[in-house]
């Protein structure tokens, strides 16, 4: 029997998802294996639109769809409890940034593994990381703001250039980079009146300054089993035009060995100081002259195909290795670079020029000649790029080569070719 054979007869909750086929493609492996899911969703809109059913979805596919407040913990164990409160699965988890913390505290509750309620705590509201960070010298010159009485000796104690945001969102949504006095005000101004999630869930308005460190900043895809981790790589990161939005990944990174050293060891201590106990990390790292500083610890499986690039190269798939140890099974990932069918791996993200309705795509059939995959989770008719962050994406190209570095270059080569049109819509 293989490792992920071990699915089969075990049911597993999944609260929510992040968006893109690589997460819908990762339960439905799962159930290839012979799992059972569940899925709980609050809304169907989230991922359809509000224009078709979910049962036409990816998602839809799956065992059994519960509607669920899942901003509710209490609620979400309530679906998964018999008569008796016994849990009907075996393993709940997720990957939806606005859910993990709900769903680690609902693991808990039902006597089921998780990565540890207090460590998905610290990872999503970004001022408890810095937190456990103090002292370590891959953190950096941070304030939380509460209220306007605190903006000014905040700016002083972090200092000019900086970084402005929701201490609890995800995405990039509302990250802002301030230069001067004024930009940072700004940024406070707009970000202070946000008091909501992108999903709903109340906020009181904080906002997080950050030192601006320079350097080259990279993710690092782990999977931490019985509070050990285990690196897969490095992820190389590329933003798009003048915004911090990420237009370019490839994987594995090409690092010195003395340098990736001592971005395994920030990155480890960081799990560790978070008491991180189990599960995939996504953990954003800045390289600089002075050694690596933690930029952000994401609770999760990297989006943007950043597994499937793991997967590609490392021969082992994150989303189910991920899925058997909340199911509490004893596997260790064991993959490793070279493993794989791929020497390397990138995605280039596909962004519109401008936003509005999407309506056609040309040079579709030239960029996939070049032997690349595109793929697109908007399609004719969706409005996109409404917000600037990560959601403005149309779609993805992905590609294989010798080297990281190979394979960046044909994915660039290709989206060269694609241009997506849109129209502007009534204000």
């Amino acid at each position: 029997m293989t490792t992920y054979e071990l699915f089969q007869g075990r049911r597993l909750a999944v609260v929510e998802s992040m968006l893109h086929d690589a997460f819908y493609s990762g339960i439905h492996r799962a159930r290839d294996f012979g799992c059972e899911v569940w899925l709980l969703v609050q809304g169907e809109e989230w991922y359809t639109g509000g224009g078709r059913p979910l049962s036409e979805h990816p998602l839809g596919r799956v065992d059994r769809v519960l509607h669920v407040d899942t901003h509710d913990w209490r609620a979400v164990v309530d679906a998964l409890t018999d008569d008796d409160g016994k849990p009907l699965v075996d393993g709940v988890l997720s990957f939806s940034d606005y859910h993990t913390e709900v769903t680690a505290r609902a693991a808990e509750a039902l006597g089921l593994p998780s990565q540890g309620l207090a460590a998905v705590r610290a990872a999503n509201h970004k001022h408890l990381l810095r937190a456990a960070l103090d002292g370590d010298p891959a953190n950096v010159r941070w304030r939380l703001v509460t209220c306007a009485e605190e903006l000014e000796e905040a700016i002083a104690h972090v200092g000019l250039p900086l970084i402005a945001k929701p201490p609890s969102e995800a995405i990039s949504y509302g990250v802002r980079k301030c230069a001067t006095h004024t930009e940072a005000v700004e940024a406070w101004r707009e970000l202070s009146v946000i008091r909501q999630s992108l999903r709903g869930q109340p906020r009181p308005g904080y906002v997080l300054l950050e030192e601006f460190v320079q350097g080259t900043e990279v993710s690092v895809e782990s999977m931490t089993v019985d509070g050990v981790t285990h690196f897969f790589g490095a992820t190389s990161k590329y933003l798009h035009k003048h915004t911090m939005l990420e237009e370019a990944h490839s994987f594995p990174l090409a690092l010195e060995a003395g340098v990736w050293d001592g971005i395994r060891s920030c990155v480890d201590r960081t799990l560790r100081a978070i008491s991180y106990r189990q599960g995939p990390a996504h953990t954003e790292v800045m390289i600089t002259e002075d050694g690596p500083r933690v930029v952000e610890v994401n609770p999760r499986l990297p989006a943007h195909m950043i597994s499937t690039m793991v997967t590609d190269v490392c021969g082992t798939n994150p989303h189910l290795d991920a899925k058997l140890l909340a199911l509490g099974v004893e596997h260790t990932p064991d993959g490793k670079p070279g493993q794989g069918v791929a020497g390397g791996a990138a995605v280039v993200v596909l962004f519109p020029d401008e936003s509005g309705e999407f309506t056609h795509i040309d040079g579709l059939d030239e960029a996939e000649r070049l032997g690349v995959v595109v793929r697109l989770h908007h399609e004719p008719g969706d409005l996109v790029a409404e917000r600037l962050d990560n959601s403005a994406s149309v779609g993805f190209v992905y590609a294989h080569g010798g080297t990281a570095e190979e394979a960046l270059d044909k994915a660039r080569r290709a989206a060269a070719r694609i241009h997506i049109h849109t129209r502007r819509t009534a204000p």
